[in-house]
């Protein structure tokens, strides 16, 4: 009798209300994985970028400090002044730090591919087949 009742459309009862909130949880989790994935990519390179832009400035730094070559041909009546070595350490070992900190850093960043970005993207691949279980076993009931 309960295979007549599907044939002919007549409704089912519980059991496909509770199909069709196991997949509708299947698809907010899908989608939940996908935004931490997009936002643990989004804040891992934001950290790329700010050590990056932060070596870039105390290159800057040292560079600024640093003698100009070749300046000494035509000076218009106006002569330089060396940067005092001592500013001039103090440049170079603030680009020395920056550098050693950004590679410290930068292996600290690169770990949320393998702690939460690969993990995220494992639990979604292994959604897709449990959903897809699912759905065939709701279309095979109807």
């Amino acid at each position: 009798m309960q295979s007549v009742q599907r044939r002919f459309g007549k409704p089912r009862t519980a059991d496909e209300s509770q199909v069709a909130v196991l997949l509708k949880d299947f698809d907010d989790a899908d989608k939940m994985l996908s935004r931490i994935v997009e936002a643990s990519k989004a804040w891992r390179d934001a950290w790329i970028d700010i050590l990056t832009a932060q070596q870039r400035l105390a290159y800057d730094f040292q560079e600024m400090y640093a003698p100009i070559v070749g300046s000494s041909d035509d000076t218009n009546g106006h002569e330089g002044k060396e940067t005092p070595r001592t500013t001039m350490m103090r440049a170079v070992k603030l680009q020395q730090s920056h550098a050693e900190l950004k590679n410290d850093l930068l292996e600290e960043v690169n770990m949320v591919d393998s702690r939460i970005i690969r993990p995220a993207m494992d639990a979604k691949d292994h959604i897709q087949p449990l959903k897809k279980v699912m759905k065939r076993r709701g279309d095979r009931k109807a």
